[in-house]
């Protein structure tokens, strides 16, 4: 257990330990994932990961295969996955989120696959193999069975490989369809799991970033307004505006929102991914002074 952990976190993995492999079990185990999934942003990602591989090591080592525990445990590695990514451990990601996407098929459990193999992508192009993420972005798609699963999948595993290869029709294509499948949706979902506009803003304004810094700020701005200050959502679409600056030659904004990430998001809560766009920011603001004060702080 994490030294560091909190009580109400903890305590989730204790009662399913302490109800036992009987019955019951699997409705517990549920309703941790749910728990997990929805509070996913309130605690550091390493001390959610040592709980989260905590509950799912109860139900392995409970010995029953049956296709309820599988179900749990393939939603579990998924939000592994999603912690792996969240810290920088993207072998151990791929493999999580590998075991959920699998899971997910075997069972028919086609949000999980669905879900799983848009992380996969996104993870992927992370690592700058944007081919490959485009095709598991189909993959995904097959299983995105409504407006909100469709906006999902676009926005997640299309926007940002089809910018990185240059290739804007495509990219205005998929922009059309994920606007489109987006206000056709009939709800947003919190939590882990789902999607809502402050994320949807928050990929166009990625994908925007190298073509129409202005759009790309206004998309950032929006989803900045729909997420609470200090948010991991919050972070990422500040850190992304940052970066509008930057590309507008306005270093010292560029650096004064950067460092507003730094100083509001704790050490131990900013995700990897976010600490990589300002990594970026630094970059883009090339040698500028007001690089210097936020790259010290980043390796800080």
């Amino acid at each position: 257990m994490q030294p560091d952990a909190s009580p109400d976190l903890t305590a989730v993995a204790d009662s399913i330990a302490l109800n036992g492999p009987g019955a019951g079990a699997v409705d517990l185990a549920e309703r941790a994932v749910e728990f997990y999934a929805v509070r996913y942003s309130d605690y550091p990602p390493p001390v959610l990961a040592a709980e989260v591989a905590r509950c799912r090591a109860l139900l392995i080592n409970g010995n029953s295969t049956s296709t309820d525990v599988r179900r749990v445990i393939g939603w579990l590695s998924g939000l592994l996955g999603s912690l792996g990514h969240h810290t920088g451990d993207v072998p151990a990601s791929l493999i999580h989120f590998g075991t959920a996407s699998r899971v997910g098929e075997e069972l028919g459990e086609r949000r999980l696959a669905g879900w799983a193999l848009g992380a996969q992508s996104m993870v992927t192009m992370s690592q700058d193999r944007y081919t490959e993420a485009l095709e598991l972005a189909d993959r995904a798609e097959v299983f995105a069975d409504d407006d909100l699963r469709m906006a999902q999948i676009t926005a997640w595993c299309r926007l940002r490989p089809l910018a990185a290869l240059g290739d804007r029709p495509r990219l205005d294509e998929a922009i059309t369809t994920a606007r489109r499948h987006m206000d056709a949706a009939d709800r947003e979902e919190p939590g882990r799991f789902g999607f809502d506009r402050a994320e949807f803003h928050q990929h166009l304004a990625e994908a925007l970033l190298g073509y129409e810094a202005s759009e790309s700020a206004r998309h950032a701005e929006t989803s900045i307004r729909l997420k609470r200050v200090g948010s991991p959502g919050w972070a990422a679409a500040t850190a992304i505006l940052a970066r509008t600056y930057a590309t507008r030659r306005d270093p010292q904004n560029a650096s004064a929102l950067g460092m507003s990430v730094l100083e509001t998001v704790p050490a131990g809560s900013l995700r990897a991914n976010t600490r990589s766009r300002l990594f970026r920011l630094v970059d883009d603001l090339d040698g500028h002074p007001a690089a210097e004060e936020l790259g010290e702080a980043l390796r800080v």
